[in-house]
């Protein structure tokens, strides 16, 4: 993980286990291993894509999103999400992270890369909100 930001003077060890919580999650996204990211949802999880393309509603709770994370592994395989950022919140709570992201569509053979920017809350250790904004014009394109 490359991080681009001095660390904050009002970071304390509840971010630091926030930070630790997230970056976990997409170092587990970006490895495709969707059982395990699984685990690392609170039951309350909440996904949202506010400019996705297709107007995509929040995905909420865990039972729809083992379903939405499960159903997408047959065919976007991962090659891998490296960090570029990382800037915890004032409430430690909630971090955002900057990250590039690799995948491979299965089904077309076709690569797609984008830049991505996530706020994440995590509570009880889990998260229970990734809110994830990407160049919507690419990810357009690639759904084409």
């Amino acid at each position: 993980m490359t991080d681009t930001t001095a660390r904050p003077d009002f970071v304390t060890k509840a971010h630091d286990a926030t930070i630790r919580a997230a970056t976990e999650f997409l170092e587990t996204l970006g490895r495709g291993d969707m059982e395990s990211l699984m685990t690392l949802w609170h039951d309350e999880g909440r996904l949202e894509f506010p400019f996705s393309p297709k107007a995509e509603a929040p995905v909420v709770g865990i039972d729809n999103l083992r379903s939405y994370f499960l159903d997408t592994k047959g065919y976007k395989k991962p090659r891998g999400f490296p960090i570029k950022a990382v800037h915890p919140g004032a409430d430690p709570e909630w971090v955002i992270i900057e990250f590039h992201g690799d995948l491979t569509n299965t089904r077309t053979g076709k690569e797609y890369s984008n830049e991505y920017v996530v706020i994440v809350q995590v509570t009880e250790g889990k998260v229970i909100l990734f809110r994830e904004f990407f160049d919507s014009l690419k990810r357009a394109n690639e759904e084409g």
